[in-house]
């Protein structure tokens, strides 16, 4: 992939009103819920990056290492179930291709089995690239050269493991995520594969 073609420049602004509403709307969440006396959780993981179609392949070969944190809201919970909806900050590192930095919202369910956990989520979010590599967008019958700053949408789908020790939780994530539009060879959406390991607890219980 010697080069990709610039796009989204007129509209550029539009990602980061979405991600500015998934946080506000966050924020309305906490407010309507604290009379329900429902702590926030903080979640905080590292997780191994490649482009890829789904697969457990190549992730610790050359990893290309990421951090995410972020915290979790629920519409229902009780002892054997939650129905939750995430928001999330992160950045990582694609060595030679890209950095990334991204916030996403995602509605999720979880089922517990005694201490342990398995949960699917299913969301989207803004997601901010800086490549690495030289950019060229049509000129008349040329190129010039394009910024190397694109905003994507970032779809995300995940499944996850885990287990609870009182109120903290360890756990492993398998996730797609998407960059989109991406426009390259005709294809609308580049896929991306992360394998996620981290904690949740609760930092501001008394």
């Amino acid at each position: 992939m010697a080069f990709q073609l610039s796009v989204f420049k007129k509209r550029r602004f539009m990602p980061v009103l979405l991600a500015g509403l998934f946080c506000l709307a966050a924020g309305n969440l906490t407010a309507q819920d604290s009379g329900r006396n429902m702590s926030m959780p903080l979640t905080v993981s590292v997780f191994s990056e490649s482009v890829s179609l789904p697969n457990f392949q190549g992730f610790f070969k050359n990893p290309n290492w990421g951090v995410r944190i972020g915290t979790e809201f629920y519409y229902r919970q009780n002892d054997g179930r939650q129905l939750l909806q995430t928001v999330n900050l992160g950045y990582y590192h694609h060595n030679g291709l890209q950095q990334g930095i991204f916030v996403s919202s995602e509605f999720g369910y979880r089922k517990f089995i005694g201490h342990f956990f398995a949960d699917a989520t299913i969301g989207a979010g803004y997601l901010h690239l800086i490549s690495e590599l030289k950019r060229y967008e049509p000129v008349g019958n040329g190129y010039k050269n394009a910024s190397q700053r694109m905003h994507k949408v970032m779809p995300t789908v995940g499944l996850g493991l885990g287990y609870r020790f009182g109120d903290v939780t360890v756990f492993s994530r398998y996730e797609m995520f998407g960059e989109m539009p991406f426009a390259y060879g005709g294809t609308p959406l580049l896929p991306h594969k992360a394998l996620h390991l981290g904690t949740r607890f609760q930092p501001f219980n008394k």
